[in-house]
């Protein structure tokens, strides 16, 4: 079971993300509502009793959402934003109106989680992976995305993306992404190569036909405006082009997803996420099946991930990778972002360090260096 002050760390972790200096103003309620609950002691004590890899803070988080927006409890509600309407006013009080909805609505919030999983569809994430698949490929490739949730990643090739000042994907695709460039580096390559095919994993597939499934993923979407903006056009898009998923664990369904693929094409295997929710020896077994594919066809993790072990201590990459110390001190005093970064098969020489992510895809720091794997 989750610990109380794991949870509390969790939350506030997240919250950091969302309240760095210069943050946009439409951010101040996700931030706001996971303090909220990193404050509250006997919410706090009712989310332990859901098992740690569950995610208590973020499931506790989506719940409460889940919960305003089918009920529209007052004053709570007018601070949450609707899809297709702009983003209310935040103000202070907020905090007394969440915190007696917490108190009020404990046992629902937690009943909401019992019977639930975090699913976190952050469809503007896509941008930064599609950075990476851009900068790792040119010649057409099989996509296969770990995790993949409601499968809007496995759909790079049909949103159209602005980072920085730059703009490339199909002019008349149904979603736009919009990503801020940061530092002085920019990729060499923006054109994504020809997905020739495609297919995810995923525990428990969302069926984007079903409202209610449509309804839970909108719960996770951080309560802001364009999040949820973005979160409607990209399962109209997925909804449009129907792509395979696979039911089960990520890294025991892997080989058969790669033995179904068409031969000798290069595989790219993305994960946003994932990896750094797994154990250490599922991630050695998710090196061991890729290293194994790489026998008959070149094959390379892009990983877009939180450092582990996931929260303020993190000081490791999920692949294996050597970090910079001043990339690490960096995680550790100013909160959770995600490396961008790759690792090509077969070969144990190391991989690429692309980028540092802001955890919602709202910016990139490109860096592009090439790291070895670590002692």
């Amino acid at each position: 079971m989750a610990d109380v002050e794991e949870i509390r760390a969790q939350a506030l972790e997240v919250a950091a993300g969302w309240s760095a200096p210069g943050a946009p103003e439409s951010w101040r309620l996700t931030a706001g509502l996971l303090k909220a609950i990193a404050a509250h002691d006997d919410l706090l004590e009712g989310l332990s009793v859901l098992p740690a890899d569950r995610l208590p803070a973020l499931v506790g988080n989506a719940a409460v959402s889940w919960l305003v927006a089918r009920d529209r409890p007052e004053p709570l509600a007018a601070y949450f934003p609707e899809p297709g309407k702009p983003q209310p006013d935040f103000d202070d009080g907020f905090f007394p109106a969440v915190s007696a909805f917490f108190s009020a609505r404990r046992d629902d919030i937690v009943a909401v989680c019992r019977g639930r999983r975090y699913q976190m569809n952050e469809v503007a994430r896509c941008t930064q992976v599609a950075l990476g698949l851009a900068a790792t490929a040119s010649e057409p490739v099989a996509l296969v995305d770990l995790g993949t949730g409601a499968g809007l990643g496995l759909h790079l090739d049909r949103y159209r993306y602005q980072a920085g000042d730059h703009a490339f994907g199909p002019p008349a695709a149904g979603l736009s992404l919009i990503c801020e460039l940061r530092g002085t580096r920019t990729p060499q390559r923006w054109d994504l190569p020809p997905i020739a095919a495609r297919a995810g994993i995923e525990l428990r597939p969302v069926d984007l036909d079903d409202p209610g499934s449509r309804a839970w993923l909108q719960a996770c979407t951080p309560p802001e405006a364009s999040a949820l903006s973005r979160l409607a056009a990209a399962i109209e898009v997925a909804r449009q082009h129907p792509a395979t998923i696979v039911a089960g664990d990520a890294v025991a369904a892997l080989p058969g997803v790669l033995d179904r693929l068409p031969p000798r094409r290069p595989v790219i295997v993305t994960d946003a996420y994932l990896a750094v929710f797994l154990t250490g020896e599922q991630r050695a077994q998710l090196t061991g099946i890729l290293a194994a594919a790489a026998r008959t066809r070149p094959v390379t993790w892009l990983s877009l991930d939180p450092l582990i072990p996931l929260g303020p201590t993190g000081d490791q990459s999920v692949q294996g990778l050597a970090l910079p110390a001043a990339l690490v001190r960096d995680y550790q005093r100013h909160g959770v972002f995600a490396l961008l970064s790759a690792r090509t098969f077969p070969g144990d020489e190391g991989g690429r360090l692309l980028a540092r992510a802001h955890p919602s895809g709202q910016w990139a720091e490109w860096i592009d260096t090439p790291v070895p794997l670590a002692n």
